[in-house]
């Protein structure tokens, strides 16, 4: 780490340009650091005229006059914080108003350090890890370049973040006070694509620059050159204030710069530094997580349905949890085993809720719903099937998430009612190749026979045998080892005879990073059976696989693969629950093997998924469903890279237990803090008789909500999921696994520290609080 951090101004011929410094090295440099945008006019760009100096500050000042009339006079205020961090505060004076009705101001700032562009590794929170080309094609797989803004509301640590493996060496941009209130965007101004709004929310971005480095921009009013927060065409978007006689616009950036061993520490080092700058705390919802608890499982218990013989001579069994919060009709006839349908995951824990609380019914319902499952939803060879459709009596291969709406529609007209215009019309041709694929998804099998294994164990424990669930996890365990790879991996699905799936390549991967994505999945089924049989073929491969894990996602910091489904572009793709699941399953290695390797790695993971987690509170707009239901974004994680920020999902309950594990085998304050923040923020979406959020009963969450925009041209839909949706809306959207994981999650608590509050939990983890970080600083 640096020691000594200065900041000089250069004459450039256009005039003064600050250049920050470390040890009189040259870090961070910016020719022009202030450009002006007039709505409607082109935007100028300006070097400073004067700097004064006074105590230890430098204001930095330019006057910009535009070609309408406009005069603006911009002072920069740059201090040094510490060793490693510099401060701007800018103000900026509309001192007359000219012909334009709008304006906005960047301010732009280049690094100087590292082996090119081709060398830099980039960051920002749930949008970009390291270079987002993991088809290996050279180009980014989602925006398709490296030109990147992102609106202050969907960067969950307001950083964004560069780092030079050569140099060991990174800088970031950051906003060190969380944006105060924005407004609704009306429809004409979303089809207009530049609009005045009075809105304290700015942007974020980074960009190939000048002599190969990498420049850092920010905008106010924000600005998005490439965005799909309006369409799948990448449409540019930005908003003005407005040009009036006197007004003042003001806000403050942050460069920070340190040494970092990998891309891991950096990001590491800047989310722990943001966690500080902007005082990240625990937002503890109305009710107790013990009520979350109840409410939850009692929602679960509601949507419970069974099919008598005569119905159906399977007699099926499940949880019809699929609806639109505002009606609770379910959505469809389909019983959907793993990933949003989760059948077997709310039996588990219908088991656990009816066995702690003395209700027989609710385990009762839960073995009729795992029995049907072992005894009609697995193929002799061990292939478990994904969906049953209760209306036709038989199996549906379409494949799961978003697609679902797929099998309600007949035609591409229906889809378009459903979820939208443009995703029915992106997603529609890979629908009909789908639709001649009789496969399933490894995440959706393993999702499926966890909660089996796992209910099995409780039960057992409790002295009811269920032979036949455990004689079908076994015929599911030697169809995975029949299938791993020689290098450790799984495919992302197979067909009914086992073949691996590769076609479309846009859902089962472009490339074995993409293709093999499936290897996240099996390792906690294997070790489960390991430990339940005693086979040493079960450890053996979980080893394999972790190895394959680390190897080819944590070292890259490329995960991806953990969701099944996608809004357009591509299904294999970065995103916060591939996070998730390797994570565990290099946790679950390591209590089995207490290898130190699989503890490092799942360390690692554990801090990557610290940077989708939202650390601060967006501000909604006022009006909107989530404003007045005081929806707090603190602790929510961003779902995946292609909506970035402006969509945040519910799977980290889940694994909050695996987190504080963590956390508590490395010791890490930080990973706890994350942690606190996530178990009692992601309760803030669930209706409670005192705040129903418009839903027709207590218990209900969506599976999203929109802190910003997301395919947002105006659409009208019945069922639009996460799309055509504008911020301050939920997803419209309740599927079994919201609650099944949340229910799960507060289980694993409850077995592992015996408490569901974080201040007992912080005394059971006995974490000793290390020495803080300088004030303002970043830790090395």
């Amino acid at each position: 780490m640096t020691n000594s951090v200065e900041i000089e101004f250069t004459e450039t011929g256009s005039g003064l340009a600050p250049v920050i410094k470390a040890d009189g090295v040259p870090l961070l440099s910016g020719s022009t650091p202030v450009t002006v945008h007039m709505l409607g006019r082109a935007a100028r760009t300006y070097a400073y005229d004067s700097v004064t100096e006074r105590d230890g500050n430098v204001d930095a000042s330019v006057r910009c006059a535009g070609d309408d009339g406009t005069v603006i006079d911009v002072t920069d205020n740059w201090r040094v914080i510490d060793g490693t961090t510099v401060e701007m505060s800018r103000k900026a004076v509309v001192a007359s108003a000219g012909e334009s009705a709008g304006v906005r101001l960047q301010f732009e700032i280049a690094t100087c350090f590292g082996g090119g562009s081709d060398d830099f590794q980039y960051f920002i929170p749930g949008s970009l890890y390291n270079r987002n080309d993991t088809d290996r094609d050279g180009v980014e797989d989602y925006l398709h370049t490296y030109v990147q803004d992102y609106r202050d509301d969907r960067l969950a640590s307001l950083a964004v973040l560069a780092f030079s493996p050569a140099a060991g060496r990174w800088a970031a941009l950051t906003r060190p006070a969380t944006p105060g209130f924005d407004t609704a965007i009306p429809d004409g101004d979303l089809l207009k694509r530049h609009f005045v709004q009075r809105t304290d929310i700015g942007s974020l971005g980074l960009r190939p620059g000048a002599g190969h480095q990498t420049l850092f921009r920010a905008s106010y009013p924000f600005a998005e050159e490439y965005s799909y927060c309006l369409s799948i065409n990448r449409d540019g978007w930005a908003a003005y204030a407005p040009n009036e006689a006197g007004a003042i616009l003001s806000i403050s950036y942050r460069l920070c710069a340190a040494e970092a061993a990998s891309l891991t520490d950096a990001i590491a080092q800047i989310t722990e530094y943001q966690m500080t700058t902007l005082a990240s705390r625990p937002r503890r919802p109305g009710f107790t997580l013990r009520e979350s608890l109840d409410y939850r499982a009692a929602l679960c218990q509601h949507f419970y349905r069974e099919w008598s013989e005569a119905e159906d001579p399977r007699q099926p069994a499940g949880y019809m949890v699929h609806f639109s919060p505002r009606t609770g009709r379910s959505q469809g006839t389909l019983l959907e085993y793993g990933f949003t349908g989760a059948q077997t995951l709310l039996a588990y824990d219908g088991i656990r809720y009816g066995r702690e609380r003395g209700i027989p019914l609710y385990v009762l319902r839960a073995q009729r719903v795992i029995d049907f499952f072992v005894r009609h939803c697995q193929l002799e060879n061990g292939f478990p099937q994904g969906i049953y459709d209760v209306a036709k009596h038989d199996f549906t291969y379409w494949f799961t998430g978003i697609l679902l709406p797929f099998q309600y529609s007949g035609s591409k007209e229906t889809a378009r009612s459903y979820v939208g215009r443009q995703v029915a019309d992106a997603l529609w041709p890979v629908a009909e190749e789908l639709r001649q694929i009789r496969g399933n998804y490894t995440r959706t099998m393993c999702d499926s026979f966890l909660p089996v294994l796992m209910a099995y164990r409780f039960e057992r424990d409790h002295g009811v045998e269920h032979e036949e669930w455990l004689e079908a996890a076994v015929r599911f365990g030697r169809f995975l080892l029949q299938r791993q790879g020689e290098d450790g991996s799984w495919h992302r699905g197979y067909d009914t005879d086992g073949r691996a799936l590769t076609s479309p390549a846009a859902w089962f991967g472009a490339s074995d990073t993409e293709a093999k994505s499936g290897t996240i999945f099996p390792v906690p089924v294997l070790l489960q059976l390991h430990e339940l049989t005693g086979d040493e073929a079960y450890l053996t491969a979980a080893r394999r696989a972790a190895d394959f894990i680390i190897a080819t996602y944590v070292d890259s910091v490329e995960y991806l693969g953990g969701l099944n489904d996608t809004t357009h572009i591509k299904s294999v793709k970065a995103d916060a629950v591939g996070v998730m699941f390797a994570m565990r399953s290099l946790l679950k290695v390591y209590e089995a093997t207490h290898a130190d390797r699989y503890l490092r790695a799942a360390s690692d993971a554990a801090k990557v998924l610290a940077s989708w987690v939202y650390l601060w509170d967006v501000p909604l707009p006022e009006g909107t469903l989530l404003a007045k239901s005081d929806f707090k974004s603190t602790g929510w994680a961003v779902c995946d890279v292609i909506p970035g920020g402006s969509y945040l999902d519910c799977e980290f309950p889940e694994f909050i237990g695996d987190y504080v594990r963590i956390a508590e085998l490395t010791g890490s304050e930080m990973l706890f803090e994350v942690a606190e923040l996530v178990g009692y923020g992601m309760q803030h979406a669930l209706s409670v008789p005192e705040n129903m959020h418009g839903y027709v009963m207590a218990g209900i969450q969506c599976e999203g909500i929109m802190t910003s925009y997301w395919v947002s041209d105006p659409d009208t839909t019945r069922f639009s999921g996460a799309v055509n949706k504008t911020k301050g809306d939920d997803n419209d959207t309740t599927n079994g696994v919201v609650n099944a994981q949340a229910i799960f999650g507060l289980y694993e608590l409850l077995d592992r520290y015996g408490s569901l509050d974080f201040g007992a939990i912080r005394k059971a983890v006995a974490l000793d609080t290390p020495e803080a970080a300088p004030a303002g600083g970043v830790r090395s």
